[in-house]
C-alpha cells in the first residue's frame, strides 16, 4: 500500500517523535511505501528513518523552493513546481492518506482532502492520528459543521480518527481488506 503521510518539517517534542516512529515502522514492517513531502527534517525525518529502517520505500514529492530540504536517498523523489500540485501529485500516488501533526501546510492539506473526499473525488481513506489531542480542536469544529448541516455527508464516511498508531495502522489495513 502506498500510504501518504501529511505531518510537519518541524523538529517537534518527542509526544509527537514517539507515535510517528511507531506509525513509520508498522509501514516498514509492512512493506508498504511511504508518500510524504519529501522533506529530510523535523517530524517528515522522523518518519522517512522509520520507514527506511523498518523496510519500506520512500515516495518524496517536494517542491523546487524547498530542493535543499529534500531527502537525498529516497526510492524516487519528484519536484513539483509549486504546492498545489504537489497536493495533487501526493493524492495521485496514494493508496490512503494519514494526517499527523503539523502546521499550516498539513491542515492546508487535510482540509483539501476532505473537501475532495466530500466532493466524491476520491475514495482513499482518511485517517487523523490525534497524538495527544492535537487535533481535538479540529474534530470539534468539523462535527458542528456536521451538526449544523454544513456537509452533505457523516463525519464517518470523511475520515477516522485514530487515538494512536496502531489503531491507524489496524483501520487501514481493514479498509484495505474490505476493498
Amino acid at each position: 500500500m502506498n500510504i501518504c503521510v501529511f505531518l510537519s518539517a518541524a523538529d517537534l517534542d518527542k509526544r509527537y517523535i514517539r507515535p510517528a516512529r511507531e506509525f513509520a515502522e508498522l509501514m516498514g514492517k509492512g512493506a508498504h511505501t511511504l508518500v510524504w513531502g519529501g522533506s529530510d527534517t523535523g517530524l517528515m525525518k522522523v518518519v522517512a528513518d522509520g520507514v527506511r529502517q523498518s523496510g519500506g520505500r520512500l515516495v518524496g514529492v517536494s517542491v523546487s523552493f524547498l530542493r535543499k530540504w529534500a531527502r537525498t536517498d529516497a526510492d524516487e523523489m519528484v519536484f513539483a513546481k509549486d504546492l498545489a500540485e504537489r497536493k495533487a501529485l501526493l493524492l495521485a500516488g496514494a493508496d490512503a492518506l494519514v494526517v499527523m501533526a503539523g502546521g499550516l501546510g498539513t491542515l492546508d492539506e487535510v482540509t483539501e482532502i476532505l473537501e475532495l473526499r466530500k466532493h466524491g473525488l476520491h475514495d482513499k481513506p482518511v485517517v487523523l492520528l490525534n497524538t495527544d489531542g492535537f487535533y481535538d480542536g479540529l474534530t470539534l469544529q468539523l462535527r458542528r459543521m456536521e451538526e449544523e448541516g454544513f456537509l452533505p455527508l457523516p463525519l464517518a464516511e470523511l475520515f477516522f480518527p485514530a487515538a494512536s498508531p496502531v489503531d491507524a495502522f489496524t483501520y487501514l489495513e481493514e479498509w484495505v481488506g474490505r476493498r
